[in-house]
């Protein structure tokens, strides 16, 4: 079972995470410097036809990623907007994981290729540090998620999770259980199960898209579980 969602892995990098916030000058580099394309609705973005990897920044309109099964059968992974980036990049740690993705709408891109990542790294050495910034962390937080699903029960892991994302009065709030699953990297009915169990041990209370922890200590010594 992956520690991390496949949603969670596609097009969680954004073009502000490699310009920088309000960054105009590197934002206008790209603009100049980089392939724009538009797609009508329903056009396939990505596998593309080039055996170059490409990145898409997207400028404006909307993008679906979605997979197939074995059988055919198509199921969405998640929506993208504008100014997220996805597709093959290894460079910058990106891969489409044999997902598809098409435009929702008429959508306007840029195109990233590895050649042009590093002649605007080295034009503009921000570009590479402010990606640093971002995947840095998130290769941290990766190796966390995986040792915890080879090492902690589940149960642990869910806990951990919700004390990360408790607000101060303790409560967490606006999240489904398929939410908590797509982040966890787990079945949904699991997620549903182990909360099940928390509430048994009197650990937290739950409502609708809300969860309240009521025993704070209690989780944090489950987390370390």
């Amino acid at each position: 079972m992956a520690a991390m969602s496949l949603a969670h892995k596609i097009g969680y990098l954004k073009v502000s995470d490699l310009t920088g916030p309000n960054n105009t000058a590197l934002e206008n580099q790209l603009e100049k410097k980089l392939t724009k394309r538009v797609f009508r609705k329903g056009d396939s973005l990505y596998p593309t036809r080039s055996s170059e990897p490409t990145l898409f920044l997207i400028r404006s309109g909307s993008v679906n990623v979605y997979r197939t099964s074995a059988s055919g059968s198509r199921f969405d992974v998640k929506r993208l907007g504008p100014g997220v980036a996805f597709g093959e990049m290894p460079l910058l740690g990106q891969s489409m994981l044999g997902a598809h993705a098409e435009a929702e709408e008429k959508t306007e891109v840029l195109c990233l290729t590895g050649s042009d990542f590093e002649a605007l790294a080295a034009s503009a050495p921000a570009l590479a540090i402010n990606l640093l910034r971002t995947t840095g962390p998130r290769l941290v937080d990766a190796e966390r998620r995986h040792e915890q699903a080879a090492f902690q029960p589940v149960t642990s892991r869910i806990a951990s999770l919700l004390l990360k994302q408790a607000t101060k009065d303790n409560q967490v709030v606006g999240l489904t259980h398929q939410d908590l699953a797509d982040t966890l990297g787990v079945y949904r009915e699991t997620v549903t199960n182990a909360l099940a169990e928390l509430k048994q041990d009197k650990l937290i209370k739950i409502g609708r898209k809300r969860l309240e922890l009521t025993d704070v200590n209690g989780l944090r010594k489950l987390e370390s579980f």
